[in-house]
């Protein structure tokens, strides 16, 4: 499974990149801003902005999306606009992907949201100027605000980033006052898979957006601290009976086994069933895909 699905970071392994430069392609016009974005929901902070990027990562497979990569909530900030989408980043940045943003003829690239290693650095800098992650976070566990001060800065609109952060903190702070019912109520999100739960930590942007939603995930149930997501196998489903309110994630039907599953059956009752869009636009929040989906969630 990857990233789109729940274990991208684990599989992602160290892949020989050819390095593609920019002299095949028309140069840019001084005045012109092209922007790649590269980091899985990254396009949608750049919309946010009031910039709209020449390529983008999409988040889900093709075919599931937009001919032009983007997710039900960022659609209708990029009508009429030409966009490139270049799938299946998060496997890493082969010669063919690098060939694709090549083709794109960016002017820069950010790519916050995305594991991006020293060598697929180089191959992009050969292409445009690059913006990756902020220091001191591990790939796919930055905060949501973290990456919208470090897109906004590198695209000069650091003072619209933090309107937007704070415009997104108050959709979460209305969410929790019209829902008193769940303020601090323990909670897990998981996704089925291969038999077995996914739990996301707090350390994952499900994990985080769960809690920024007023719910507590309880440390025990956590595992090794460092880690994004824990395995629950079905003869351990019994330690989920301590949360309040568990949402899973449904995934191209994964769930419905679940609802017939006797080890599953006493989680029924507190069970939240989250649909596949819902749970993309949990898994890469962002100020565009926070307020939908807790939307969808009221």
């Amino acid at each position: 499974m990857n990233r789109r699905g729940f274990l991208a970071v684990a599989s992602l392994t160290a892949l020989l990149l050819t390095g593609c430069s920019r002299a095949d392609v028309d140069t840019v016009p001084a005045n012109e801003t092209r922007v790649a974005a590269l980091g899985l929901g990254d396009a949608d902070t750049l919309l946010a902005l009031g910039v709209t990027p020449v390529a983008v990562a999409p988040f889900s497979p093709e075919g599931s999306v937009a001919a032009n990569g983007l997710e039900p909530w960022a659609e209708d900030l990029a009508k009429g606009k030409e966009i490139t989408p270049i799938y299946n980043t998060a496997q890493g940045f082969t010669s063919q992907i690098l060939e694709q943003v090549t083709a794109a003829n960016p002017s820069q690239i950010i790519a916050v949201n995305q594991a991006v290693d020293d060598q697929a650095k180089a191959s992009l800098e050969k292409i445009a100027p690059v913006t990756l992650k902020p220091t001191g976070f591990e790939n796919w566990q930055i905060p949501w605000d973290k990456q919208v001060t470090t897109i906004a800065g590198a695209v000069g609109k650091s003072a619209e980033g933090e309107k937007l952060i704070k415009d997104t903190e108050q959709a979460f702070a209305d969410y929790r006052a019209k829902h008193p019912e769940l303020q601090g109520k323990k909670a897990a999100i998981v996704m089925p898979y291969a038999g077995k739960l996914g739990l996301y930590t707090s350390l994952d942007g499900r994990g985080q957006f769960i809690e920024s939603m007023g719910l507590t995930i309880p440390k025990e149930i956590q595992g090794n601290p460092g880690s994004f997501y824990v395995d629950v196998a079905p003869e351990n489903f019994s330690t989920l009976e301590q949360v309040d309110v568990l949402y899973v994630l449904d995934y191209q039907g994964s769930a419905e086994p679940l609802k017939t599953d006797p080890a599953f059956a006493a989680l029924l009752p507190k069970t939240k069933f989250v649909s596949q869009d819902v749970g993309n636009a949990m898994s890469t929040p962002n100020p565009v895909s926070i307020p939908w989906a807790l939307e969808k969630l009221s």
